[in-house]
């Protein structure tokens, strides 16, 4: 605001849309009276319009205007509203037969809305021409104006109908002037409060800053994600130019949105808030709406406690992993290490659904002195959780409840042993005032059992918005595209501006008629009425700023996008540069001497040094050197994902479990004389006590029964592959080698490699057979300079040097298409399997490869090659296809996207 620029008198009253919006322009006008030099004045109300309304009316009443005994006891609150329409239609559908499949919650919210256009938009329904979606829906407003009628409160809408009625009844004190700010819809509710206040004479106008934008451009990005870089760029510069600026960046998606945006934005104006330590660092920007309480992660962890102590069935993993790295209860930093150890132990040992009683037992067998994951706090605190909640009675009314919960959570020690910070203290005083929610709602529930209460006590925390105070002014506001601005801006960026956003789509209520809807132009009614919405906002952020900058995306994913007809007339600019990334940030922001490293060498190995991985390491170096480095050398690696049943791997085991034990009962078959019955028992036999044995290896074994079925499959798998696959070889053989460990050294590093099987022919040759039961690997690498799949070549090449091998080769154990699958010396030695020079085979080139020892030769000396290459400590992001990281579990580490980002910049002049 300007020095010159008129401010709102003392006796004018400013109503606003939202409370938000209240304070925000209660702030500014503190100070642009500062700015103005004053140093005392009386600023005008500033009030949300049901409390202007509601001090009306208790006024009214305390002088006696209004006779008490003729108004209702009170205005429902949000959940008060919703438990009453819940009730209702429970009442309603208790003679439905699928009354269990009704969403209740759902329908009370639609017949809330409903509801509230009926009273606020003067819409009449016929009951006989009504659909059977609107009678069910006015039987259900029938029982809900009965429950409140015995209540003695009325729903909000209904209550603000009552305040008007009295204030158009009744002479009440009124200010000469009143300014709406915040109503970019004024529904007839509203446009009623505007005529009896005209009617009384009171000057009713709209609050405006005075802004008007001098410079509007629109820009067109390829993506969201360019999109708010540009904009968070554009805050940069802006910043950079002016520091007191005041920004918004309006993001109409900021729901879905508001992570990325607000990564970007500590990226570029907070990188050191990366550090745990600095988490809290005050920001320079704010988002105009807080979060539902139950996603502040203090709160989080209150509801999954009490849900893990009361609910009857399983809980996902995923939530008990929450839990065990949650910091808001028992002794979590102490004790970090072991319950990350834990969460990994748990991964692997339990399905992907646990009760709480068999994670308990699992954490308590943990315990046990010769096992190394000890959390002596984490035992006691779970322990007593959930002995305490099994004494709690059955059912409570909601204030015992609210007691029990408290009890039980300060058994936990929640929330943890660390000391809160401001905003986590201001969390933790909304979820009491939350639970003092519940408590008041004994008359409401009655008696109910703990999941019932702890439903509505998320419910409670799912409606409550909690934003923390700060006492730092930022400077960029990110908000949604219906909040207003509480002060004039110097820029404003809005984002998402293309046609499927916006305007918003309509969305009609499915209980009343969409025809009686679009009639009374109710809100979402209509194409129509979104388009006046959408330009009634256009033009409110046309007025809130200097700068006005608009922009949308070309496209999504693989979708070309169009941009809003709203915004098709402004000028367009050119598009900004996009944001830098973190290390590129920290780099520019710092004023310490760094020391640049090139990230793509490792420290060389050693002499002696132990570098374990197996084959796995080989093939990591050969498909991205820094894939090998992070995964073998650094030791890092994902956690496992739990999973119902088995996972792939472990089917694969099973087997080749069984297969091993079969031949190392006999290393020869006369197929003569053997019989599909007779190697089907034999089968069944081997596969039951396999799967015995796999199941004792569980924290939570498998049921009898899955055990059985399991055993059928393997024994089937194992049937189908003996009778049509190896039945069929053209040449005897016998099983000379089963699951053998050998250990061989390659240029100093030593590989662990476990051959599931080596046959010796009648002349003495060797074939050597890996199983897979999953996707085939494409050995066609074997031909390449990078071995990709090594296993078969290292122990063709380095372990039997001196051995006639006849063939290597992967066996397909399928039941439809088993076979073969590999490289041979010659035909008919395995079925399916050509010779490596065969016409057909293209895979070996013929003059690179002349003979039968020239391949054994390149697979010796390609994965020496590897081998040196990894001891010389290359670990380069260097790869073939993205498609080649598929397995890759530190993909995270190899920073493709800021990779791609740096590449970006490179193309476009920018930094790097």
């Amino acid at each position: 605001m300007t020095a010159t620029q008129a401010l709102p008198d003392s006796g004018t009253v400013i109503l606003c849309a939202s409370a938000r919006l209240a304070q925000g322009i209660r702030q500014w006008l503190q100070l642009a009276y500062q700015q103005q030099g004053l140093l005392q004045w009386q600023a005008p109300q500033v009030l949300p319009l049901q409390d202007w309304l509601n001090q009306r009316i208790e006024y009214a009443m305390l002088c006696g205007q209004i006779d008490i005994a003729q108004a209702p006891l009170g205005m429902l609150s949000a959940t008060q509203e919703a438990l009453l329409w819940e009730q209702a239609i429970q009442h309603c559908l208790r003679q439905h037969s699928a009354i269990d499949l009704f969403n209740t919650n759902g329908l009370a919210s639609a017949a809330m809305e409903a509801n509230r256009y009926l009273i606020e938009w003067n819409i009449s329904l016929d009951m006989d021409n009504a659909s059977e979606e609107t009678r069910q829906f006015l039987q259900w407003r029938q029982q809900f104006q009965t429950l409140c009628k015995q209540s003695g409160y009325l729903e909000g809408v209904r209550y603000q109908t009552w305040q008007l009625e009295q204030l158009q009844q009744h002479t009440l004190t009124l200010p000469a002037s009143i300014q709406l700010a915040g109503f970019d819809r004024i529904n007839p509710h509203v446009q009623t409060l505007i005529e009896i206040l005209q009617a009384s004479d009171v000057q009713v106008t709209a609050f405006d800053h005075g802004v008007a934008a001098q410079t509007t451009q629109r820009m067109e990005c390829t993506e969201a994600m360019d999109e708010m870089r540009a904009a968070v760029h554009w805050a940069q510069q802006q910043l950079s130019a002016n520091p007191q600026a005041r920004l918004a960046i309006v993001v109409p998606e900021l729901d879905s949105l508001r992570d990325t945006l607000a990564n970007l934005l500590d990226d570029t104006f907070h990188p050191e808030a990366l550090h745990p330590a600095q988490a809290d660092t005050p920001r320079c920007y704010e988002f105009s709406l807080g979060l539902p309480l139950h996603r502040w992660p203090l709160v989080q962890c209150a509801l999954n406690l009490l849900r893990l102590a009361f609910q009857a069935t399983p809980l996902p993993q995923s939530e008990l992993s929450t839990l065990l790295a949650d910091i808001y209860w028992s002794q979590a930093l102490y004790e970090a290490d072991a319950r990350a150890a834990l969460d990994a132990e748990m991964r692997r040992q339990l399905p992907l659904q646990v009760s709480a009683h068999n994670f308990a037992r699992f954490v308590a067998r943990k315990q046990q002195d010769d096992y190394p994951i000890i959390c002596p706090a984490l035992y006691a605190d779970l322990t007593a959780l959930l002995t305490q909640a099994k004494q709690t009675p059955r059912k409570q009314v909601p204030s015992a409840w609210v007691v029990s919960f408290t009890a039980l959570l300060a058994a936990t020690h929640w929330p943890g042993e660390r000391s809160l910070s401001s905003h986590e203290h201001q969390c933790q005083t909304k979820f009491k005032s939350v639970l003092t929610q519940l408590a008041a709602l004994d008359a409401w529930l009655g008696p109910v059992d703990a999941m019932s209460a702890l439903h509505r006590l998320s419910q409670l925390c799912q409606a409550q918005i909690f934003q923390p105070q700060t006492v730092r002014q930022p400077n960029i506001t990110v908000m949604g595209m219906l909040e207003a601005s509480a002060q004039p801006l110097d820029g404003v960026w809005v984002m998402g501006m293309n046609d499927h956003v916006w305007p918003p789509l309509s969305r009609t209520n499915a209980l009343i008629p969409a025809e009686l809807q679009r009639q009374a132009g109710t809100p979402n009614a209509s194409s129509e009425v979104q388009m006046a919405f959408a330009r009634q906002i256009h033009q409110r952020l046309l007025r809130s700023a200097k700068q006005v900058i608009f922009s949308s995306a070309r496209q999504e994913g693989d979708r070309l996008l169009r941009t809003s007809p709203l915004i098709q007339a402004i000028p367009e600019a050119s598009a900004t540069a996009g944001t830098a990334t973190l290390a590129e940030t920290l780099a520019h922001n710092s004023t310490q001497d760094w020391q640049w490293l090139d990230d793509h060498q490792a420290p060389p190995i050693q002499d002696g040094e132990h570098i374990s991985g197996g084959t796995g390491l080989l093939r990591a170096q050969a498909l991205c050197p820094a894939w090998a480095f992070y995964q073998y050398r650094l030791k890092a690696r994902k956690l496992d994902t739990p999973h119902n049943g088995l996972d792939a791997m472990q089917r694969g085991d099973l087997i080749h479990r069984v297969l091993a034990a079969f031949w190392s009962q006999q290393a020869t078959l006369d197929w003569q004389s053997v019989t599909a019955n007779g190697l089907k028992n034999q089968l069944d036999q081997i596969a039951a006590e396999v799967i015995a044995t796999f199941n004792t290896e569980f924290a939570q074994p498998f049921s009898a029964v899955f055990c059985q079925l399991e055993a059928e499959r393997l024994s089937k798998l194992a049937l189908t592959w003996l009778w049509q696959v190896e039945r069929e070889r053209p040449q005897a053989f016998a099983v000379t080698s089963v699951e053998q460990v050998f250990k061989p050294l390659i240029e100093g590093i030593q590989v662990k490699l476990v051959i599931d099987r080596v046959d010796t022919l009648a002349d003495g040759r060797l074939v050597v057979v890996d199983y897979k039961t999953g996707s085939m690997p494409d050995f066609k690498n074997w031909a390449s300079d990078k071995i990709s799949e090594p296993q078969l070549p290292i122990y063709a090449a380095f372990l039997l040097q001196d051995a006639d091998i006849a063939a290597v080769c992967f066996g397909k154990l399928r039941l439809t298409d088993g076979g073969f699958a590999g490289v041979a010396a010659e035909d008919d030695i395995v079925p399916g399997i050509k010779a490596f020079n065969h016409e057909k085979n293209k895979l070996f080139d013929p003059e690179q490869f002349p003979d039968w020892p020239s391949v054994l030769t390149h697979w010796h000396t390609q994965i020496t090659r590897t081998a040196l290459a990894l001891k010389a400590g290359e670990a380069a992001v260097v790869f073939e296809s993205e498609q080649d990281l598929g397995y890759c579990d530190v993909l995270p580490l190899l920073r493709l996207p800021e990779r791609q980002l740096q590449f970006e910049h490179l193309q476009t002049g920018g930094a790097v």
